[in-house]
């Protein structure tokens, strides 16, 4: 499967880097505009088990998804794996590694496979890669702006 991954180095805590990401309702203020994602259901806070149904703009269309959180050893990692969706798979791996006293290293690492048929002509693992690039480059930028100005 090909694999994404970004990095980005925050000056806070992991903790609060991860109290921070494992709220839905905050995922919203990070991600890009232009997506438009919507949560339809959504706990206040992920735990094992915990499901995200969404939508998002993606690809000139609106997708349902639904992702279900199989991991989650706090503060220092969680991962969400797709059980429905436009994609065959989709695990999202996110990992707070503490760079120093100060600050948290967050890395997104993402195994996807790309829709087959006809849909996997047009929605290539290099047009998911240069999508990933877009709106973790957002979503970076956003998080260092919330948790940096918080502290």
């Amino acid at each position: 499967m090909p694999i994404f991954e970004a990095r980005v180095k925050i000056e806070c805590s992991a903790e609060t880097a991860f109290d921070f990401l494992i709220r839905p309702s905050n995922i919203i203020q990070i991600s890009p505009p232009e997506t438009g994602l919507h949560f339809d259901a959504a706990p206040e806070i992920l735990e094992v088990g915990s499901q995200l149904e969404f939508k998002i703009q993606g690809y000139g269309q609106v997708q349902a998804i639904t992702h279900e959180i199989t991991a989650l050893n706090r503060p220092g990692s969680y991962v969400e794996q797709q059980i429905s969706g436009p994609l065959k798979a989709w695990i999202h791996e996110h990992l707070f590694e503490s760079a120093d006293s100060d600050s948290v290293e967050i890395i997104d690492k993402i195994e996807f496979e790309p829709p087959g048929g006809i849909l996997g002509f047009m929605i290539t693992a290099d047009k998911i890669h240069e999508s990933l690039e877009d709106g973790f480059y957002h979503r970076h930028q956003q998080l260092k702006k919330l948790l940096e100005s918080a502290g």
